[in-house]
Formats: structure tokens, C-alpha cells, sequence
């Protein structure tokens, strides 16, 4: 088993003791001489939090769990810490109180690798990782690793509020690129712009961001069945413009 480590974490509910950790940016060189390639980490995978400095290897009970997942060139922990036991309380109350200070590592074992050249350095290109514990530590060894998030207990805290936003925003982001590109080899193939199933999935998607744009306006909720009706019409005019 091997550690990694990282620095950017962000607290995504204060009194739910939940946590957003980039562990891993891929494409880089780390300072075990490492390169971590996209896809070394299976999206979706459950591991732990184990106890500060990678402890719960030596005995000491893990703090939390939670699951992974790639954005771009990043891998993320999205991790819920035990605040119903002493060890998972401190732990989480400590690396909220450190901020940005506080660094990560993970302890996984290299399932597929190979050797090669980057750049001008001899590396080991991970091509597939399997991460058993996430930790907070003092100091990490990952490339531009960071908090995400990091919520007290105010919902109403702006400034976490719009980093959550923003957040949300750079993955929509990229999955409006994904599907510019999905209806350009469409185009190209000559079918229409959006086959049923990407159709439907992109309406659900505005119908989800209708009814929180919805939250903005004074107003009572109108209801599921106006949301059904409104997605029909949408799926409506989206059929006669040629989109789905």
C-alpha cells in the first residue's frame, strides 16, 4: 500500500460534518514521480476517511467514508464524516478550523502502471489506482490539491453558497461541451441533433434548473404537475426545432 497526497478540501454542510476534497490532479508530475492519468480512478468507488496521518492503519478507527469521481484533470473525494462519534467530531472540527492549510492523502495500491518519459523526466504513469483511505495529514505530496468547500454552520453564508455554485457551474460547463460535441458527430452522421435518450436527459436537466431558478421568485410551488407539463412542452418544441 502507498500514500499520495493533497491540499484543497471544502466543508459542505457544517453540522452534517460533509466534505469535498480534491486528492489528486492527473496529467501532472507529483513529487513521487508520479503521473496520474485520467481514468486511474473508478468513478464512483467507496473507500474511508481514516484517522489523522493515515492512523486507522495502525489500529485507529476511521473517521468517515465516502465516494470518488473525476472532473477534468482533477479527482475528487466527496466524503461524510462519523459526527456521531468523538474521533469523527474532532477530526472534522480541526480541518474545518485549518481552512486551506490543511492537506490530504490518500493510501491506495497501483493496479496498472507502466514507465515512460514526461517531458524531460523519467516517471511512472498510473493508469489504475485502487484508493483504500482518504486522511487528512500535515504535509501532502499531490500537485495543486485543495478544499473545495467548506460550510459552517449558516446556510446562509454567501461566500460558500456561491463557491458551491461555481462549482456546479464548471461541471455544467463541461457537460455542455460534451454534448455540443455528442450533436456535432450526430450532424455529421447525419441524424438528428439529439437522439431520444440525450433528448430526455437534457430536459430533465432544465427542468431541474427551471425549478431552481424557481426558488428566486416569491411565489408558491406550482406543483409536480405543472413541472410535467412544462417538461411535455419543452420536449414539444425541442422535437419541432429538430434538437431532440
Amino acid at each position: 500500500m502507498q500514500h499520495k497526497s493533497s491540499v484543497r478540501f471544502k466543508v459542505e454542510d457544517g453540522d452534517a460534518g460533509t466534505v469535498s476534497v480534491v486528492f489528486s490532479t492527473l496529467n501532472v508530475v507529483d513529487s513521487d514521480q508520479d503521473v496520474t492519468l485520467p481514468g486511474a480512478f473508478e468513478s464512483g468507488a467507496k473507500t474511508r476517511i481514516s484517522a489523522f496521518g493515515h492512523e486507522s492503519w495502525l489500529g485507529a478507527l476511521p473517521v468517515g467514508k465516502g465516494s470518488i469521481r473525476e472532473v477534468r484533470d482533477e479527482a475528487i473525494f466527496d466524503g461524510q464524516f462519523f459526527m456521531d462519534t468523538t474521533q469523527g467530531r474532532d477530526t472534522f472540527a480541526t480541518i474545518k478550523a485549518m481552512g486551506d492549510m490543511q492537506e490530504w492523502s490518500y493510501g491506495y495500491d497501483a493496479v496498472e502502471y507502466k514507465f515512460g518519459e514526461h517531458g524531460d523526466q523519467r516517471v511512472r504513469f498510473l493508469e489504475k489506482v485502487k484508493v483504500h483511505e482518504v486522511s487528512p495529514v500535515l504535509i501532502g505530496a499531490g500537485v495543486n490539491t485543495r478544499t473545495l468547500v467548506a460550510k459552517g454552520h449558516s446556510l446562509g453564508d454567501i461566500r460558500e453558497f456561491k463557491a458551491h455554485g461555481s462549482a456546479v457551474l464548471a461541471v455544467l460547463a463541461e457537460f455542455e461541451e460534451r454534448a455540443g460535441q455528442v450533436r456535432e458527430r450526430r450532424l455529421a452522421e447525419e441524424k438528428s441533433a439529439m437522439s431520444d435518450e440525450y433528448g430526455s436527459l437534457i430536459a430533465e436537466m432544465k427542468t431541474a434548473t427551471d425549478r431552481l431558478y424557481g426558488l428566486t421568485i416569491a411565489e408558491p410551488d406550482p406543483g409536480p404537475d405543472a413541472y410535467a407539463e412544462a417538461l411535455r412542452y419543452y420536449k414539444s418544441y425541442a422535437t419541432s426545432r429538430g434538437w431532440i
